[in-house]
């Protein structure tokens, strides 16, 4: 049982934990049942009289299906970073960022979060000076707050910074201080359980097509990473996730919901033998909004193709939009023939 927790009220309601538990991953994670390894999280005394450090803890999403590849790295991390950070690159809504929260989740670990953008300067990260109360006080950023509490700090879209900014990462990638000079050069020393966690489209090699505004990454900067790459589910476990959160679609329908999916991301990754090259790829989280959008329409055509448009196709050109309709049809249409056939046996 944990008992009282030290809150440093002098800033934003962080708190440092009374001491680490562990756990084994079989206790905590699904798909290592019985696995005999174990992972030391952090232990607050009580959520509720924690508020602000309860609101970095994610929010658990019942019936998420973990990646295992993607769990087991990210696992693998938390629970013996040896000086690394964790880069997890690959497609768009593929599940980085969410495998991170609900990692987190499970384990009751706080995350401090930052998504970059061209503009980011590195003191978005360590803080700035404010007036509080008719005083000036220093407001720390993201990643001292995670340094100095022992918190994940999750920075989104690594890809799109500008290295010079990076390069100031360089020193706390290497597990040393950080002086923080705008608060007259206050050290902060990392705490045990700091991990640091980016995802990105790229694994720092520079622009594609799809990603527009990705930069190429200093090597240096990446060699203090190690990688993981995260890419789409399987066809078979996207239509089960589907079909456990939208029972009403029905096999039929979710199915061909699932396939069409599958084969614009074909169409978008590989040109040849396509008839229409996609611009951009439909992702899980388009494909769950798409059969969310879907609901109340009692499988009406109508409203699946304006849920199709709502969720995805307005984002692309009106040549992709009538081609992506067409490989909707058709594949409903052959999975709805398959259906009566195998009735008719």
């Amino acid at each position: 049982m944990c008992k009282e927790t030290h809150l440093d009220s002098s800033n934003q309601g962080d708190a440092l934990p009374t001491r680490n538990v562990s756990f084994r991953f079989g206790d905590l994670f699904p798909g290592f049942e019985g696995d005999s390894r174990t992972i030391s999280v952090p232990c607050y005394q009580d959520a509720v009289s924690m508020p602000a450090v309860a609101r970095l803890i994610p929010k658990r999403e019942e019936g998420y299906v973990f990646q295992e590849d993607l769990l087991e790295g990210v696992l693998d991390y938390l629970s013996a970073p040896m000086n690394d950070a964790l880069y997890i690159f690959g497609p768009s809504g593929s599940g980085k960022t969410s495998t991170v929260h609900q990692v987190a989740a499970l384990a009751g670990w706080p995350v401090v979060e930052m998504t970059l953008n061209g503009r980011f300067e590195m003191t978005d990260l360590t803080g700035h000076n404010t007036i509080i109360r008719g005083e000036v006080n220093f407001v720390y950023g993201p990643l001292v707050r995670a340094l100095k509490y022992g918190y994940i700090l999750l920075l989104n879209e690594i890809d799109l910074a500008d290295p010079a900014e990076l390069a100031g990462l360089n020193d706390v990638l290497e597990g040393r201080p950080l002086t923080i000079v705008q608060n007259n050069g206050e050290v902060i020393t990392p705490h045990a359980n700091f991990r640091m966690i980016v995802t990105a489209n790229t694994a720092g090699s520079g622009s594609e097509e799809s990603y527009a505004g990705t930069r190429l990454l200093n090597p240096a900067f990446l060699d203090r990473f190690r990688f993981l790459e995260s890419s789409y589910m399987p066809q078979e476990r996207e239509e089960r996730l589907l079909r456990e959160q939208y029972p009403e679609l029905g096999a039929g329908i979710a199915g061909a919901m699932v396939r069409t999916a599958a084969e614009i991301r074909r169409s978008h990754t590989c040109q040849e033998g396509t008839t229409v090259y996609m611009t951009i790829p439909m992702t899980t989280r388009a494909l769950l909004r798409w059969a969310h959008l879907c609901q109340g329409g009692e499988g009406s055509p109508e409203r699946i193709r304006q849920a199709l448009d709502s969720s995805f196709g307005f984002r692309i050109t009106r040549e992709e939009r009538v081609y992506l309709h067409r490989i909707f049809e058709d594949i409903l249409g052959n999975a709805t023939a398959e259906e009566a056939q195998g009735r008719d046996k």
